[in-house]
């Protein structure tokens, strides 16, 4: 027969030899990494020099809750109670706050951590969906 048998041994080798296929790619590899021209260009980013300032009266600024070193709570200018009902009752009562959904927390560094969360799930629990924590600017 034309092909040829199993117990013959001629030499032929049925495996496909990937050694000569594979310096060659990554010889084309190099040579599309030289020929690939090097842009070094730098896109503009414009950063603000300073932060903006918001006062309180600002009617678009986000609501802040401030608690001081005694631990009293103030949202704005209004005296929050320690009573949780009571607090949560006058978060709800402010049309601003349930108008933006959002709120910040800035407490002092001698705040309990409990207080601080005790606000947080007053805030939640009024019905506010977005409540953050406010923090001075690092440099």
């Amino acid at each position: 027969m034309a092909g040829a048998s199993a117990g013959s041994d001629d030499g032929a080798v049925c495996d496909i030899n990937v050694t000569p296929m594979t310096d060659v790619l990554l010889s084309l590899l190099i040579i599309f990494m030289v020929a690939t021209p090097q842009e070094n260009t730098q896109l503009p980013v414009n950063i603000p020099t300073s932060s903006p300032v918001q006062s309180p009266s600002d009617p678009n600024a986000t609501l802040l809750i401030s608690i001081d070193a005694a631990g009293k709570a103030k949202l704005g200018e209004t005296e929050l109670s320690d009573d949780y009902d009571a607090m949560v009752a006058t978060l709800k009562a402010n049309p601003k706050l349930l108008a933006d959904g959002k709120v910040a927390i800035d407490a002092d560094g001698k705040v309990p951590y409990g207080k601080v969360i005790r606000v947080m799930a007053a805030a939640r629990d009024a019905g506010v969906p977005a409540v953050g924590i406010a923090s001075n600017r690092l440099l």
